[in-house]
C-alpha cells in the first residue's frame, strides 16, 4: 500500500519538530540560568528522588550542628563559672590559712561575701535555664539555707484513667535527689490484690525495674493501698470516692529531696548529634559541689550465714563528732541490731545481738560529722542475702556546706575548726577541678562530632553535586546547537508561510 505525503502531514511535522526544538532551547536555557540539571523532578525523577533524599541527610546534619552549638555554649559557660568557683575557694582556703585570731572576725565578714558569690555562679542561667539543676532547669538548683529532706506531694498523670486520691508519705533517707515514679502494669483496686502490679523507676521513668505485685518478692502492699517507693519513700491510694480503678500504663511521680543546699537533680541534659545517639553534655550541681560522690561504704558478712536477714529493712547510720561515733536509728523488723564497734575504717554491727551474724561496713573517703550510710536489707535465702544489700554513703564535700562551716569558725575563733575546714576545701577545689575536666573532655566530644558532621556534610554535598549540578560548557555548547535548529526552523516556518496556491500548481 502507498500512502501519500501531504503537504499538511508536512506542516504538522515541522510545527512539531519546531515545537520540540523551542522546548530543548527553553530547558537548555533555564539551566544555564539555574546551573542545574534537574530544576523539577520530570527532568530526571531517580536523580530528582536522590536529591530529595540528600536534601533530608544535609537538613538533619544541619540541625545536629545546631544542637552541638548550643551544647558547646552552654559548656563554655560551665567551664566559665566552674573557674570562677575554684577562685572563691582558693579565697576562702587563704581567708582561712591567715587568719588569726585578731582577723577571725574580718576573714568571716569575707567568707559572707564569697558565700554570696558562689551562690550567684551556683545559680547561673544559660537564658532561661539554669546550668546547674540538672534536668530541673526552671528552677534555681541552691538555696541559700541548708534545707531537711522532703518529699514532694504525688503527681498522677493527666492521661491516667485512676480518678481516685494519691498520697505521698514517709521520710527521705537517700542522699540524692530522686524522682519515683508508678506505673501500673495490671490494674485493680488498691484495696483488692486480684489483678494489681506496677513497676518502679528512681530516674524520673527512664529505666524501670522489676515488676511488682501480690505475689512477688517484695510482697505488694496494695492491700492497704501503699506502695512503697525505696529510701522511705511511700505513695498511698484512696479508692473510696473512685469511678475508675487503677488501670495499666497508669503514672504517678513523687520528687523526693536530699537534705542540703541541693534542690536540682542528677539527670543529664542531652542533644541529639546523629540519627541514634543523644549526648550528654551538662554537668550537675549535685557531682560538682554536694556530697554525693565521696565517701563510700560497702556491706560484707562477716560472721554467720545471714540466717537472721530474712526481713526487709532499711538502717541509718549516723557519724557523730568523732571517727568512732556513729549511731544507728531503731527497726522493727531488727530490734536487737546493734553497732558493736567502730573505727575510722569499719562499722561492725550485731544483726540479733547474738553475735551469730555480724555486718561490716568498710569504709573509705573522708566521713564528716552528720554524714550517714543507708544499708537496705532484702530478706532472702541465707547465705545470700548479701547478694541483695545495697549501701549508700555521702559524697565528699559539700562546697556550701563548708564555707557556712568555715565561717561559723572563723566568728568563733575556733582554731580547730578552722583548720578542719582547710582540709575540705582542698577536697572540693580538687572535686570542681574534676567537674571543669569532664565539661572539658564533653566539650572536645563534641568538636569531634562536628568535625565528623562536617567531612559528612561536604561528601553528602559532593554527591548531590554530581547529579543536580550542570556542565556549563556542555549546556553552552548544546544550546548553541539547538538554536542553530530553532533558527533553520524558522526559516522553513517562514519559507512555508509565503506559500500559495501557484507553489502547488507548478
Amino acid at each position: 500500500m502507498i500512502f501519500r505525503v501531504t503537504e499538511s502531514m508536512k506542516y504538522g511535522s515541522l510545527t512539531n519538530s519546531l515545537s520540540n526544538i523551542q522546548v530543548k532551547s527553553t530547558s537548555l536555557m533555564e539551566k544555564i540560568s539555574t546551573q542545574k540539571n534537574i530544576n523539577r523532578p520530570s527532568d530526571d525523577p531517580v536523580g530528582a528522588g536522590k536529591i530529595l533524599n540528600y536534601n533530608s541527610t544535609l537538613a538533619s546534619i544541619d540541625q545536629y550542628q545546631n544542637n552541638i552549638t548550643n551544647a558547646q555554649t552552654w559548656l563554655s559557660l560551665t567551664d566559665t563559672n566552674l573557674e570562677a568557683i575554684k577562685d572563691i575557694i582558693a579565697e576562702a582556703e587563704s581567708a582561712a590559712m591567715g587568719a588569726t585570731d585578731d582577723t577571725m572576725n574580718a576573714n568571716a565578714a569575707i567568707l559572707s561575701s564569697l558565700i554570696d558569690e558562689a551562690l550567684s555562679l551556683m545559680n547561673a542561667k544559660h537564658g532561661n535555664s539554669y546550668i546547674f539543676g540538672g534536668s530541673r532547669t526552671d528552677v534555681a538548683p541552691f538555696s541559700t539555707t541548708h534545707i531537711s529532706s522532703s518529699i514532694s506531694n504525688a503527681i498522677t498523670s493527666t492521661a491516667n484513667k485512676f480518678d481516685g486520691t494519691v498520697t505521698s508519705g514517709g521520710a527521705y533517707t537517700g542522699t540524692e535527689n530522686k524522682t519515683y515514679v508508678v506505673k501500673i502494669i495490671d490494674g485493680g483496686t488498691p484495696a483488692s490484690l486480684a489483678n494489681v502490679s506496677y513497676q518502679i523507676s528512681t530516674d524520673g521513668g527512664k529505666n524501670w525495674g522489676a515488676t511488682f505485685g501480690p505475689t512477688s518478692d517484695p510482697p505488694s502492699t496494695l492491700d492497704t493501698g501503699i506502695i512503697t517507693l525505696g529510701d522511705g519513700v511511700n505513695i498511698k491510694f484512696d479508692d473510696s470516692a473512685a469511678t475508675q480503678d487503677l488501670t495499666a500504663d497508669d503514672l504517678f511521680s513523687v520528687k523526693a529531696y536530699a537534705a542540703g543546699y541541693y534542690r536540682g537533680n542528677d539527670d543529664n541534659l542531652t542533644v541529639q548529634v546523629n540519627k541514634s545517639n543523644n549526648y550528654a553534655y551538662n554537668i550537675t550541681g549535685s557531682e560538682a559541689f554536694t556530697a554525693t560522690n565521696g565517701p563510700v561504704a560497702s556491706a560484707s558478712l562477716t560472721t554467720g550465714t545471714g540466717e537472721n536477714l530474712r526481713e526487709n529493712d532499711t538502717v541509718i547510720l549516723t557519724r557523730g563528732a568523732t571517727v568512732d561515733s556513729w549511731t544507728l536509728t531503731d527497726h522493727a523488723q531488727y530490734p536487737s541490731m546493734k553497732i558493736v564497734s567502730t573505727s575510722a575504717t569499719e562499722i561492725y554491727i550485731d544483726v540479733d545481738g547474738t553475735g551469730a551474724d555480724i555486718i561490716t561496713l568498710p569504709l573509705s573517703g573522708q566521713w564528716s560529722a552528720g554524714n550517714t550510710v543507708s544499708l537496705s536489707i532484702t530478706g532472702g535465702t541465707p547465705g545470700t542475702v548479701f547478694s541483695t544489700v545495697e549501701v549508700e554513703g555521702p559524697g565528699t564535700v559539700d562546697l556550701l556546706g563548708t564555707l557556712y562551716a568555715l565561717k561559723a569558725a572563723l566568728e568563733a575563733h575556733d582554731e580547730n575548726a578552722v583548720a578542719a575546714q582547710i582540709d575540705d576545701l582542698k577536697d572540693i577545689q580538687t572535686q570542681v577541678l574534676q567537674a571543669q575536666t569532664e565539661a572539658g573532655a564533653k566539650a572536645s566530644n563534641l568538636d569531634l562530632i562536628n568535625n565528623n558532621l562536617t567531612a559528612l556534610n561536604e561528601q553528602i554535598t559532593s554527591m548531590k553535586s554530581k547529579i543536580e549540578d550542570a556542565d556549563l560548557d556542555k549546556l553552552i555548547v548544546s544550546y548553541q546547537m539547538e538554536q542553530i535548529a530553532l533558527e533553520a526552523s524558522y526559516n522553513l516556518a517562514a519559507q512555508i508561510g509565503k506559500m500559495t496556491i501557484l507553489d502547488y500548481l507548478r
